[in-house]
């Protein structure tokens, strides 16, 4: 035996722990921060499209013809304003071409069609269709503004189903 041999060596330290590849746990937390951040920003888009859906926005003209109702109790002021409120939402809801030019009778079976079913009764369509033309006609009492109002909500309701909106 050759003694060199029998000396001790100096002691050989490992090499070093790479920093790549991570180890499963940080690959795991990377993939949920890139997931997070991903669903937050489709959840603030959906929230932002919802709250500006043509039915949301229309929900909300509509609550405020309702408080203004309240207010100043006058059916006729209040016909106008629903009639200058149905043609913009369904101007909204279609396309300006066709609601705009509509009156009488097609603009009530145009409305209708929007809804998918028959919503304005005889009274409250002659009060859309004709109403708003009359100036200062006595005939129109307050239980139509509520039946107008009514049928209003109705036919948003039916509009936003069909268009699958909230």
């Amino acid at each position: 035996m050759n003694p060199d041999e029998l000396l001790l060596r100096d002691i050989h330290l490992p090499a070093p722990v790479s920093a790549w590849p991570p180890a499963p746990g940080w690959w795991l937390l990377a993939a949920s921060l890139i997931g997070l951040a991903v669903f937050t920003v489709w959840w603030r888009r959906r929230r932002l499209r919802i709250r500006n859906a043509p039915s949301t926005l229309a929900r909300g003209e509509l609550e405020r013809l309702r408080i203004g109702w309240r207010e100043h109790g006058d059916p006729q002021r209040l016909i106008g304003e629903v009639s200058t409120w149905l043609r913009r939402a369904a101007m909204a809801l279609s396309t300006r071409q066709r609601a705009a030019r509509l009156t009488g009778n097609k603009w009530r079976a145009f409305l209708d069609e929007l809804a998918g079913e028959a919503v304005f009764d005889d009274a409250a369509g002659r009060l859309i269709t004709e109403a708003p033309y009359r100036g200062g006609d006595d005939s129109v009492g307050p239980s139509d503004g509520e039946r107008l109002l009514a049928c209003c909500e109705r036919w948003l309701g039916a509009v936003s189903r069909k268009a699958g909106q909230p």
